[in-house]
């Protein structure tokens, strides 16, 4: 992607999002955050020279209305940028990390039980609902693809025809977040359903040549983000999903996680050694560091029973003296 830069950094930018990209990051949304602090840039240094704290706190003063985690995440990419920059320029100001905004940690994810799982599945076969002659089972059949799998949203919509071999129950992900490809296995129910969908999908003229994507907006080309994360949203309502009082309504991006966290409770039921097989779980999700995989796994109420019932299994409790060795 070409980008223009404005400010007299406009080579180092360059030169850094080639660093970036060599290394295997896709750097996308990162470029639009160091296109935006090189125009503060531009507007705050009349001529080269170091940055300055000035200009920093300058930026962060652009940025005062949004989110906290937001700031803290554009700042993270700024500084990364500075402290390169700072290799050719000693001069220049690398944000502490005390500048972070606080109360900035991730949204924890919501995840889905089985019921609520049900109730997104059965209210998308109803959505449109002012349209009952648009409906059929797009919607149905990507909810039920992502819980199955675990695959981020982008993966999903980015998958062709080609990239499923039902043969071997496979689907085949290619390079997407750190450049990286994996095989995702798939249930045969899976399979059968995802089969049914591709039948309804041909039936209503969509292309089936093998570069086409699996999941179709209206007129048979990729189904857009924007629509799929509209459409999901009023879905939700329509299943009458909430968070806690005050929060917001559960995310698209929470059934990857629910995924995750399903994947876990299966292997305590089934007694597997869960530490062993999260490097498993890592390929499995195309994270690139087990500690990415880590922040999947929220504890619900099934796991926290599971990992109870496993420590007395291994620990049985004395009613004198409590826990006992094995």
């Amino acid at each position: 992607m070409t980008v223009a830069y404005v400010s007299f950094l406009a080579a180092r930018l360059t030169d850094f999002v080639a660093l970036r990209r060599s290394v295997g990051f896709v750097y996308t949304t990162q470029v639009y955050v160091l296109r935006q602090f090189d125009r503060v840039v531009q507007q705050e240094m009349t001529q080269p020279g170091p940055v300055t704290r000035a200009v920093v706190e300058a930026y962060l003063t652009s940025l005062v209305g949004l989110r906290p985690l937001t700031r803290r995440v554009r700042l993270s990419i700024i500084r990364q940028f500075l402290l390169y920059l700072w290799r050719f320029e000693p001069q220049t100001y690398v944000p502490e990390r005390s500048l972070l905004p606080k109360g900035a940690g991730p949204r924890p994810p919501h995840i889905y039980t089985d019921k609520e799982i049900q109730a997104l599945m059965c209210q998308a076969l109803r959505y449109p609902t002012r349209y009952p002659g648009r409906r059929w089972g797009l919607y149905h059949a990507l909810i039920g693809f992502l819980y199955a799998t675990g695959l981020r949203i982008s993966e999903a919509l980015a998958l062709t025809l080609a990239d499923l071999d039902f043969e071997q129950r496979l689907v085949h992900i290619r390079k997407t977040k750190f450049h990286k490809s994996r095989l995702v296995p798939l249930a045969s129910s899976s399979c059968h359903a995802l089969q049914q969908y591709l039948v309804e999908r041909a039936a209503r003229g969509h292309p089936t040549t093998p570069s086409a994507t699996v999941f179709v907006s209206g007129l048979g080309g990729p189904l857009p983000y924007s629509t799929a994360l509209h459409a999901f949203q009023r879905i939700v309502r329509l299943a009458g999903l909430r968070g806690p009082a005050g929060s917001r309504a559960p995310r698209l991006h929470d059934i990857r996680h629910t995924a995750a966290v399903r994947r876990l409770y299966l292997w305590y039921c089934e007694g597997k050694d869960v530490n062993a097989l999260l490097p498993v779980l890592m390929t499995y999700l195309g994270h690139s560091a087990v500690r990415c995989t880590e922040t999947y796994l929220t504890a619900t109420a099934e796991l926290l029973e599971q990992a109870s019932v496993r420590f007395q299994a291994h620990f049985p409790l004395d009613p004198h003296r409590g826990a006992t060795a094995p």
